[in-house]
Formats: structure tokens, sequence, C-alpha cells
């Protein structure tokens, strides 16, 4: 997938220190283009760091080492952004603002029409997107942002009283995390070689192989069974016996 760069001048720049280790999720309440177009606004004062539309285009408006203006919390208990009332232990604790340890998504749809459901384009583009933000993280800290519910939250878990319907309860959180999960889970394979000729470095010793009957010939890049390496054995252990019979 790519991601289309457009820069927001809403932003801070680095992290004053903090390691992103949550993606926060957004809903835009509104279209892909007029999101991009407001988040890209000077007059807005908001930003993310990246916006995903239905389609599954994606869009990049702050680097994930700078602070984007998304989802901040602070120490007034009498504001609506109070830390304390985050459902989130990890935010409640910390007496900073939330956008200096958080990655925001922010995603195309309607509350009242989706109630946070993506399409299959979008999902799959989020998925993506945060297997992406993962590897990120890794290469600028040096640090694991786990595929965990903890770490993946809705924008009405950090700030629940201002934002209650954002992303949207039927958000798919456990779906990404599942997908992350299963392809972290799965090694990596390669394809055996569909030719039938033997490395150049193994041909002499291929065709001696084949020539005094350890092996048929057939396949000679493919990975061996266990029984196929004891047939070897067998048939060597046959041949040398044969050998110092003559």
């Amino acid at each position: 997938m790519n991601i289309t760069k457009q820069k927001s001048p809403n932003f801070n720049r680095g992290r004053q220190g903090h390691v992103p280790d949550m993606i926060v999720c957004h809903i835009t309440e509104g279209g892909f283009d007029g999101a991009v177009s407001w988040l890209a606004n000077p007059v807005s004062r908001v930003s993310a760091h990246f916006v995903v539309a239905q389609d599954g285009r994606i869009t990049q408006m702050v680097e994930i080492a700078d602070t984007a203006w998304a989802n901040g919390t602070n120490n007034d208990r009498n504001s609506n952004l109070w830390n304390g009332f985050s459902t989130l232990k990890a935010v409640r604790e910390r007496a900073v603002n939330a956008n200096l340890y958080t990655i925001s998504i922010e995603h195309e749809g309607r509350f009242a029409e989706t109630n946070g459901v993506l399409t299959p384009e979008q999902l799959d583009a989020t998925t993506w997107l945060v297997a992406h933000i993962r590897e990120e993280v890794q290469r600028l800290y040096g640090e694991e942002l786990p595929p965990a519910r903890q770490h993946i939250v809705g924008h009405n878990e950090i700030t629940p009283r201002s934002r209650p319907n954002c992303p949207g309860a039927d958000f798919p959180f456990d779906e990404i995390i599942r997908r992350l999960s299963e392809d972290e889970s799965e090694p990596e394979v390669s394809p055996p070689s569909t030719s039938n000729e033997p490395s150049r470095w193994a041909k002499e010793a291929w065709e001696w192989a084949v020539s005094v009957g350890l092996t048929d010939g057939t396949n000679p890049r493919s990975p061996a069974t266990r029984e196929q390496v004891m047939q070897l054995f067998y048939n060597y252990h046959h041949r040398v016996h044969h050998l110092h019979k003559v």
C-alpha cells in the first residue's frame, strides 16, 4: 500500500522525550478529502498522524516522531480533558498531554451512519498501517509497540467526556489485533523451487548421486522431509555395502 503525504502545520516537533506506545483510532465525522483539508488548515488547530479513507487510501499529515494535536489531556479537574476521566489506567497515571505518547489515525466516516464499522478496504488499510507504524516505532525508538488492546485504543477511551462516540462502539479493534497477531505467528517459509536443475555449485555432486542411485534426480532444490533423508542414508548404506562386496 502507498501513503500519500500532506503536511499539517498543526503539530509540535518531537515528543519531549516520550516514546509513542499507543495508537489512537478516531472517526472523521465527515468525508476523507474534507478531513484532510481541515487537518491541514492552521485555523483548525487540530491534526492527526494519518487519515484512512473508506476506499483504503492513506494520507500522512504528521511525522511519527512529531506530536500531533489529536487527543490531548491535561491535569485540570474542571476540564473535560482531565487525565482522570480516561478509562485507561496508563493515561490516568501519566501527568502529561496524551498527544506526547500517542499516534493518531483518523478514519473516514460518520458515527451516526457507521457506529465505527470500517469498510473492507478501510479495515485492510488500517491493519497494514498499524503494522507499518509498529515497524517505524521499532526503527525510530528501538521499542516494541505490542499488538494488544491496551496499545490500540479509541479516542473515547482517552477523553470520554469530550469524545464519547469516537471512533464508535463497533470499531473493529479485535479484528485488527487478530490479524496482526496472526501475521506474527506465521513463520516465513520460502516456496519450494520449481526448477528441476541443481544449483551450479551442487551440479557435480547431484549428478554423481543420480549416477550411483542415491536419488532419482527429481526436485534438487526442494526441502527434504526426514523420511526422504532417511531414504538417502539407506540408499547410501546399501550402495557402499554393494561396492564392498564387489
